[in-house]
C-alpha cells in the first residue's frame, strides 16, 4: 500500500479508495466536516450514518460508557469482522451517525489500515466503494465513475474476496444482531444465551 500518499490524501481532506478486510472503502478523516459530506454526495446517500474505524487504543478518547459486556466482545472479536455500535462522544460529529448518539466502530483487522489510522491520528471514515445501494466493490475496474468523480486516490489491490461484518449493538445486556457477516454465527453460537 502506498501509505505516504493515503495519509497525505486523508489529512488534506480528501477521499480514497483502498481495500480493506472485507471489501474496497472509502477512507476519509473523521473529524473533518467538509470531508464527511463529500462522503455523503459521493455515495449519494442520504440519513444513512458512516461507520469509523480506529485503533483500539483510540476507544476511551472518542466513546463512552463502554459496558462490560461490549467491552468483551471488543477484545474477543476486534480487530475483526465486527462493528459494534458505542456511544460516541462530542469528538465525533453527529454528521457521521446523522444524529444518532451511537457510532458504528470498527477495528480492521488490517496491518495497512491500521497503520494509515495511527499516521492520521485519529479514527477514519470506512464505507464501502459503492453508490448507496449499488453492489459491493470486490475490483477497482467496478467502482462507479460517479463515484470517481470524488476520489483523489485508488489503491489498486487486485481482487478481493467480498466479506461483510457483522453488526451489532448491545442494548439491556443483550446482543442484537443489526446486520448478518462473517462472524454472525460464531457470535450466535458463543453468545447463545444473550442475543436478542
Amino acid at each position: 500500500m502506498q501509505i505516504n500518499k493515503i495519509v497525505e490524501e486523508i489529512k488534506k481532506g480528501n477521499l480514497v479508495i483502498t481495500p480493506t478486510d472485507t471489501v474496497y472503502g472509502i477512507l476519509a478523516d473523521a473529524l473533518n466536516k467538509e470531508a464527511i459530506d463529500k462522503v455523503f454526495i459521493a455515495k449519494k446517500r442520504e440519513n444513512k450514518p458512516l461507520l469509523i474505524i480506529m485503533t483500539k487504543d483510540m476507544l476511551d478518547t472518542y466513546i463512552e460508557d463502554i459496558s462490560p459486556l461490549e467491552q468483551e466482545l471488543i477484545n474477543r472479536y476486534l480487530p475483526g469482522k465486527l462493528t459494534i455500535l458505542l456511544k460516541k462522544n462530542k469528538l465525533v460529529d453527529d454528521s457521521v451517525t446523522c444524529g444518532s448518539p451511537l457510532v458504528g466502530v470498527r477495528i480492521p483487522n488490517h496491518s495497512g489500515l491500521l497503520e494509515i489510522i495511527q499516521r492520521v491520528g485519529h479514527p477514519l471514515i470506512s464505507t464501502s466503494a459503492n453508490i448507496s445501494n449499488q453492489e459491493t466493490i470486490t475490483s477497482v475496474e467496478k467502482i462507479d465513475p460517479d463515484l470517481l468523480k470524488y476520489i483523489s486516490f485508488i489503491e489498486d489491490g487486485g481482487i478481493i474476496k467480498e466479506s461483510s461484518s457483522t453488526i451489532i449493538q448491545v442494548k439491556d445486556n443483550r446482543i442484537q444482531i443489526l446486520r448478518e457477516g462473517e462472524l454472525t454465527p460464531l457470535i450466535r453460537k458463543e453468545y447463545s444465551k444473550q442475543i436478542k
